[in-house]
């Protein structure tokens, strides 16, 4: 899948350096065929490789090399910069992910510790409520010893004054 690395832009360089090449570059023996045997003397051949070299390239314009060349170089340079571009892209999102990561730990923690101080509070309002009646039961108590006397059910009259503090642990009496 060596394409899926390829952008755009360096496809379409490579499609027109292959549209702008010559045929002959493709198939040697398509214009090696046509030309005038007399025309050139025969020349012995000293391996195959040579004899392919010296049947395409001399008869090849050298603005075609050119501009073929060029297009190369452009589209290797397109696709190291790309790279590069990639490689770079890929460094900061993971830099960033590490930084939402840490992020997230830290509302984390203290989502936790508002938590735990909502828990705290609670339980400090609840037992303000239960001393507060346990203090306020305390003093009716006292009241009715204090009055010299015998405990009756009567004893224990609720002024509305009195309770003000229990319907409210909050606010200061």
């Amino acid at each position: 899948m060596a394409i899926t690395g390829c952008s755009s832009g360096l496809v379409v360089t490579a499609a027109v350096a292959l549209l702008l090449l010559p045929a002959q570059y493709y198939v040697p023996d398509l214009y090696s065929t046509l030309e005038d045997p007399l025309a050139n003397p025969p020349q012995p051949e000293t391996s195959a490789t040579r004899a392919w070299y010296d049947l395409t390239f001399p008869h090849l314009p050298p603005l075609d090399l050119f501009v073929t060349v060029t297009l190369l170089i452009i589209g290797s340079l397109t696709y190291i910069c790309e790279w590069i571009q990639r490689k770079l892209l890929e460094r900061r999102i993971v830099k960033l992910n590490q930084y939402l990561g840490a992020s997230v730990e830290r509302l984390r923690a203290w989502d936790a510790q508002r938590e735990q101080q909502e828990t705290t509070l609670k339980m400090v309002q609840n037992a303000t409520s239960e001393y507060n009646l346990l203090l306020y039961l305390l003093l009716r108590q006292h009241r009715c010893l204090a009055s010299h006397v015998p405990p009756a059910s009567t004893c224990f009259l609720d002024n509305s004054d009195e309770l003000h503090f229990l319907r409210n642990a909050s606010v200061d009496a």
